[in-house]
């Protein structure tokens, strides 16, 4: 039975603040001075992060080597927790004059702290002769992302980036006679023909076809896909047009015939369990999430491709991953070395060993033609470390996407919209169709009066 999940998220976020922290200093204007020298006095820089200890293992060994190259700096980092923890204590601390000096979020958090004055432009950084760094030789997309702020003002960069896969039960798909290369684009047409073969009792096929992980990203996706309207920066919502409705009514003729799914089939915030319990045959995530879609060994075998695409539509698949800022309330010299960590750690060198041993991918051109990144691409060479075996296969996917990146508009602070409710809304409208609470017009409707300033 398919079920609807009301999900209350309640904020009781205890503001209990770790490292080396400053009380904000008032101030007239943010201007940026960028020292054309780093000063000989000791320097501590607090940096504000969501990664658990996997991740924060690999992330303070890059410190340390930052810290041999830079002896007078001392970086404290401290995980934050989840996502809306890190927002809801940043957001916070701008209010309260307690911040960290550089921080971790996605655009939309990043438009709420420039809202509220929290974050500095970039750009003097980014062109100085000393300190700056080559943008062409970043991912162009990651650097539209970055820069789709007030005046194409660049008040973030590019750091831990990812993008969406399909992971693929090879071994029944085989089975049937259906095979795959690791950057094969499907369409959902090709999809619907697999339908009848793949979708049953049988023991080599699956309750369900394809799980999409997030609704919000399959609506924001699709709505490129068919051009139907999303959003954009001013925080106009644009979905109440006939493209929309056609588009959702595709779905939702997918949901009937059980050839697309959501995880809240299963109660479950990710289609990841119920793959590797082979309910589902593929599944659609974060490239940063393979390890969580790899079976146990001796289960089953799987395969890595791009996300579905609509046939004659618009390629789109949507760019994900955390930037990186620097925060207003902080000294001059602060400011300096958290651009030089931020520049170390979107380092070629650095970007690509990131990128191989978290699932991200490098944000830089050159990280990804480096020989050890190429290496790592490498999973058919016979001295390959099978370890890294579903990593590489889940990167070829994404790099095989990457003409066709793509972000969403960021915004904050108009009415009682921003970009996150937009997002969030959107993924409410797709669940509630798929459920079967709210007719197609309904959804849109609710979630256009849910949204109205």
């Amino acid at each position: 039975m398919k079920k609807l999940v009301l999900l209350v998220l309640t904020f009781a976020i205890g503001f209990s603040l770790t490292g080396c922290l400053k009380e904000r200093e008032e101030k007239e204007d943010v201007e940026v001075i960028v020292l054309d020298a780093l000063p000989d006095e000791e320097i501590t820089i607090t940096f504000w992060h969501i990664y658990g200890q996997g991740k924060s293992a690999l992330l303070d060994e890059l410190i340390l080597d930052f810290e041999e190259l830079y002896p007078n700096i001392t970086v404290d980092s401290v995980s934050q927790g989840s996502y809306t923890d890190l927002l809801q204590k940043t957001k916070k601390g701008i209010g309260t004059g307690v911040t960290p000096d550089l921080v971790v979020g996605y655009p939309d958090h990043f438009a709420e702290y420039l809202d509220l004055d929290g974050i500095i432009a970039l750009d003097g950084f980014v062109n100085h002769d000393e300190w700056g760094v080559d943008l062409t030789d970043f991912v162009d997309s990651y650097v539209a992302e970055n820069e789709q702020y007030a005046e194409g003002v660049m008040y973030s960069m590019p750091y831990s980036k990812s993008t969406e896969m399909l992971v693929y039960n090879k071994t029944k798909f085989d089975a049937n006679d259906i095979t795959f290369t690791n950057d094969d684009v499907l369409y959902w047409s090709e999809l619907e023909d697999m339908a009848d073969t793949m979708i049953g009792t049988g023991e080599n096929q699956c309750e369900f076809l394809i799980n999409y992980d997030s609704s919000s990203n399959m609506f924001i996706n699709s709505s490129r896909q068919w051009e139907a309207g999303y959003t954009n920066s001013a925080g106009d919502v644009l979905i109440d047009n006939a493209t929309t409705t056609s588009m959702l009514t595709y779905f939702s003729g997918l949901f009937d015939e059980n050839i697309l799914t959501l995880p809240i089939e299963w109660d479950e915030p990710y289609g990841s369990n119920n793959f590797l319990a082979q309910d589902v045959c593929m599944t659609v995530g974060s490239t940063a999430g393979i390890s969580y879609n790899i079976p146990p060994v001796d289960s089953f075998e799987i395969g890595v491709i791009p996300i579905p695409q609509l046939l004659d539509g618009e390629m789109s698949v949507m760019q994900q991953g955390p930037n990186v800022a620097i925060m207003e309330n902080t000294s001059d010299a602060e400011r300096l070395a958290s651009w030089l960590l931020i520049k170390h750690l979107t380092g070629t060198d650095a970007t690509a060993r990131w990128a191989i041993d978290t699932g991200y991918l490098p944000v830089r051109k050159s990280g990804f033609e480096s020989d050890v990144y190429q290496t790592f691409l490498d999973y058919e060479d016979p001295l390959f470390n099978q370890d890294y075996r579903y990593h590489s296969m889940s990167a070829n996917a994404a790099y095989a996407q990457v003409e066709f990146f793509d972000y969403d508009p960021a915004f904050a602070g108009i009415g009682l919209v921003s970009s996150a409710k937009v997002r969030e809304e959107a993924g409410y409208a797709l669940e509630a169709i798929y459920v079967g609470t709210k007719t197609i017009e309904q959804a849109i409707q609710d979630m256009i009066d849910q949204l109205s300033w």
